[in-house]
């Protein structure tokens, strides 16, 4: 088997730039925060060159040397602002918010903007997740950050899937639409299952099914591969059953209420957010991507990954241009962050109503819905992190939301 250190812990996990990965980055000094992926210099947003995606790798890795960890804006600070928006309350969205970016780091403490921990930190940090995080190749972790489409089993991509606007009903989504049900309906079985994969029901796929998928009482094999460098992709392996939560702690979803306790409905919803926004992140390399299976006496889905749109070194500089770039100057299929704010309010909305906080889609929350994707689009586009940090804060500031904590006040 290919040494998954050598191949990915240098390129991906132990850089920032994984998805909506940390733009945010906390200097070692204490001084102002970096960008922890900054577009390099004579390299114009859309510019996938050999020389661009080279010094795309440079710059994060000279980022990551002069910091001491980070947070995504688009995955904790915008998602913050989006949830009070659709009526959650400030505790709530905070812990939505939080459990969203857990889901990348394993965990999420906030921190001023030089690195500091906030006040009150230890009472706002979540509990460890790290069953789901993008590093996890061995419990199905790495399925809710590379997530591809079902094409009714086939081993071809699905010719007509949208991953820029997924639909999380659609049940050849078979995570997202099983991570839909699992934040909207609770805990339950056939809900949050590895690689979303439950019993199949009629009209429901492998994604709605009554329970986690199981043959003859056993569990099936999920394999795959993802392209790292060239012509080499990482294997990763898990099995079906209720997803792991937390490796060291052998935490299942099964088990997720009792382990989340009183914030486990926001931490369920915000570990769905983070899957769909990674969605629409890698759609390009997922999009041509194929999802097949079971088959064989092990009944084993397989995942593949290996085309040439999820190279890592494509894949880092697409989210060079998530963040601190002119948005309008990208391909529209390279328009993610405009679209993931658009596709995270609608899923917000819809948890909000489940619970009583919102009253669905009206014309209201349509012109709040295109404020503030042009807001904080705007805002995300500023280059230098502390101040696309605080153009950020001050969207929510603008509206009387709450600030993030470890957030400077509004009008600071």
């Amino acid at each position: 088997m290919t040494p998954r250190p050598l191949l990915l812990a240098s390129l991906l996990l132990s850089t920032p730039v994984f998805a909506f990965g940390e733009d945010l980055c906390y200097a070692a000094n204490g001084s102002a925060p970096l960008n922890c992926q900054p577009l390099p210099a004579g390299c114009a947003p859309g510019d996938a060159s050999s020389a661009c995606k080279a010094a795309a790798l440079v710059a994060a890795g000279n980022a990551q040397n002069q910091s001491n960890g980070g947070r995504s804006l688009v995955h904790v600070d915008a998602t913050y602002i989006l949830a009070q928006a659709v009526g959650f309350s400030s505790t709530q969205a905070y812990w939505i918010a939080a459990y969203d970016e857990a889901t990348d780091l394993g965990s999420f403490t906030p921190r001023t903007l030089n690195g500091a921990p906030a006040s009150n930190a230890a009472a706002l940090a979540t509990k460890s997740i790290t069953g789901v995080t993008r590093g996890d190749f061995d419990h199905g972790g790495v399925l809710f950050h590379f997530v591809a489409p079902r094409n009714g089993g086939a081993a071809d991509p699905a010719p007509a899937v949208d991953g820029l606007h997924p639909d999380a009903t659609d049940v050849n989504e078979v995570l997202l639409a099983n991570l839909r049900a699992w934040a909207l309906q609770g805990q339950g079985a056939g809900r949050g299952c590895a690689g979303g994969l439950t019993v199949p029901a009629s009209g429901m796929g492998y994604a709605l099914g009554p329970t986690c998928y199981q043959f003859n009482g056993q569990p099936g094999a999920i394999t795959g591969s993802l392209a790292a460098v060239g012509p080499v992709a990482v294997p990763f392996n898990t099995s079906t059953g209720p997803q792991v939560i937390d490796v060291d702690a052998g935490v299942l979803s099964t088990g997720f209420d009792a382990y989340l306790g009183a914030n486990a409905a926001d931490a369920r919803a915000g570990i769905y957010l983070h899957v769909l926004a990674d969605r629409i992140s890698h759609h390009v390399c997922t999009d041509a991507s194929t999802s097949t299976g079971p088959t064989g006496p092990q009944r084993t889905f397989t995942v593949d990954m290996s085309n040439s749109e999820c190279v890592q070194t494509l894949h880092v500089l697409r989210h060079v241009w998530e963040t601190g770039v002119d948005f309008s100057a990208l391909p529209v299929r390279e328009r993610t962050t405009e679209a993931v704010l658009g596709e995270a309010f609608d899923a917000l909305l819809e948890l909000a109503t489940a619970r009583g906080l919102a009253s669905g889609p009206t014309s209201a929350t349509a012109t709040l819905r295109a404020q503030l994707l042009t807001e904080l689009s705007s805002a995300l586009e500023t280059f230098n992190a502390r101040d696309r940090a605080l153009a950020v804060r001050d969207v929510g500031c603008t509206r009387g939301f709450a600030v993030l904590p470890g957030m400077p006040a509004c009008g600071t």
